[in-house]
């Protein structure tokens, strides 16, 4: 087994052949489920390293889907090697649809993770609903948070009690709807509508709810009317933050 693991990793990494490596990649994560731990370690950080360095767009997508095979075979030995991988895609690939890719992935392996890495990602991506340059990564983030949500509010004994997830996501909107009050009314009209659609789809058990998804459409209505290009006036600028503000409360984590 361990001569076998050694043959295919050295094939996935170094081969000239194209065709090899694949079946190499393909053979690793058929021996993974009966590797010993070192074996299991061995097959991952090949998985990872083709990942994130390989030329070839199908090999780098071959190893994302064996990474998942190998998680769903063994989540204990597996979750270091796939959740870091998945991080780092998801945050620095060059490539949108495989930072795409790499959210789902993460949204998918939660369920089956410890406190430690659900907090891992949680955080990355929340920063990426935050802070991504392209809209669909940061809708896809918010997407993936939401449905994590609904899962921790199903797993709640009360049933309605924002997971630690959705709490990252809130606080990090409601921080960049307090940034955008300065900034010209398009980009603090965007960052309203992203809030507005995570309070929509994320409600808690707080008798602030209501009045602060209506106070949040009421925003998005008013910056909808002004002039593109344009700064907030004073009035309007305080408003937006002191929203800002009250979101971020209703979301903070306990």
């Amino acid at each position: 087994m361990t001569t076998a693991i050694d043959t295919h990793c050295e094939t996935a990494l170094e081969s000239p052949y194209s065709r090899d490596r694949a079946e190499a990649i393909e053979e690793l994560v058929g021996l993974f489920p009966d590797a010993t731990d070192d074996g299991k370690r061995r097959v991952l950080e090949t998985l990872r390293q083709v990942a994130h360095e390989s030329s070839s767009r199908s090999e780098r997508d071959l190893a994302r889907e064996t990474l998942t095979e190998c998680f769903e075979a063994d989540p204990a030995a597996a979750a270091p090697v796939v959740v870091d991988t998945f991080v780092d895609i998801a945050a620095d690939s060059k490539f949108s649809d495989e930072r795409l890719d790499a959210i789902d992935r993460l949204r998918a392996c939660y369920s089956d993770l410890n406190e430690r890495r659900r907090e891992t990602v949680g955080k990355t991506l929340a920063d990426i609903a935050g802070n991504a340059t392209y809209e669909d990564e940061r809708r896809r983030a918010r997407q993936r948070l939401s449905d994590i949500s609904r899962d921790e509010r199903a797993e709640s004994s009360d049933g309605d009690s924002a997971g630690d997830a959705v709490g990252y996501l809130g606080e990090s909107l409601a921080e960049h709807l307090e940034q955008a009050a300065d900034e010209v009314s398009e980009e603090c009209l965007q960052r309203a509508e992203e809030v507005s659609e995570f309070v929509h789809e994320n409600p808690v058990d707080d008798g602030s709810y209501e009045t602060v998804r209506e106070d949040i459409d009421a925003l998005v209505e008013q910056l909808q009317v002004v002039p593109t290009g344009d700064e907030l006036d004073a009035d309007r600028q305080e408003r937006v933050e002191r929203l800002a503000g009250r979101v971020g409360r209703l979301y903070t984590r306990g």
